[in-house]
């Protein structure tokens, strides 16, 4: 048996939500490391994103649950505890995760706008082929059972685990120090949670992005890929064209620099260094 090669997922979160995150997805596809993204189809620009998914079939499109700041697909008579009137999610994560966890009826809406949202991506002709969540919301221990049964019922093969290092995170970035190490802890539990009852779902192995969510730079990239272990490591990014960023996004978002990261000739050399593999989910 040979040794264990160490194979990276480059992802693109948030395909969908403009035509400025498109561009990016589309330029980082082509002109360099990124292999996936991740279709956000309640976002302004999601049948942009649709479209050219189509004329490049080489770049692996999963879908991007949404449960909190966007928009629903089904209207407020239908889901009247997940939206406002304006057909809106709730914007604060916590507020939204408590409400998830306590009402049954909001659970029971929660599955019929995921299947809503899985349908909307299947009747554009865009089969997802993996499943994440917006915030990584889909971990959630009132929505990750419903995301098992969406995968299974849909023929949908992989799903992503947010298990970050914090070490290393932290080795390369110390800002945000009591932000990273709650969300490493948080979400190492529910990853670990979620993995005793994936089941036949492929799933990365380790995963960079969360905790230095948005600054995911050519620097950081650099420093990070020879530090990989071995397995499959998903590495996601928000990037953009153009100055400035989504009125969505935190203030310490920089697209642009993760659009540069992953076309930069440095980091596909380091990438060829290290022997690192890039793969795709369809690839697990």
């Amino acid at each position: 048996m040979g040794p264990i090669t160490r194979q990276v997922i480059f992802t693109g979160d948030d395909f969908g939500l403009s035509p400025m995150v498109n561009a990016a997805v589309i330029q980082a596809h082509q002109k360099g490391i990124l292999t996936c993204a991740s279709l956000m189809n309640n976002g302004p620009a999601w049948q942009e994103a649709v479209d050219l998914a189509k004329a490049h079939p080489d770049l692996c499109v999963g879908l991007h649950l949404t449960l909190i700041q966007g928009r629903g697909v089904l209207p407020h008579r239908q889901i009247p505890h997940l939206v406002n009137h304006q057909g809106n999610f709730r914007h604060d994560p916590v507020g939204a995760g408590f409400t998830y966890f306590f009402s049954r009826r909001a659970r029971q809406e929660i599955r019929a706008e995921l299947e809503a949202q899985v349908e909307k991506t299947l009747s554009a002709g865009l089969p997802p082929r993996f499943l994440n969540g917006h915030l990584n919301i889909h971990l959630h221990p009132a929505v990750w059972p419903l995301v098992r049964r969406l995968a299974a019922d849909y023929d949908i093969s992989a799903v992503r685990l947010a298990r970050e290092n914090l070490t290393v995170s932290l080795t390369l970035n110390s800002q945000r120090v009591v932000y990273k190490t709650v969300h490493a802890l948080i979400f190492a539990w529910l990853s670990r949670r979620a993995a005793k009852t994936v089941g036949e779902l492929k799933t990365n192995d380790h995963l960079f992005g969360l905790l230095n969510d948005g600054a995911m730079d050519e620097p950081f990239l650099l420093g990070l890929l020879p530090k990989l272990a071995p397995g499959v490591t998903e590495i996601y990014c928000h990037p953009a064209t153009l100055p400035g960023r989504e009125p969505s996004w935190p203030s310490h978002y920089r697209p642009q620099a993760e659009l540069a990261a992953l076309t930069s000739a440095k980091v596909a050399e380091v990438m060829q260094q290290q022997n690192l593999e890039l793969i795709s989910f369809t690839d697990l």
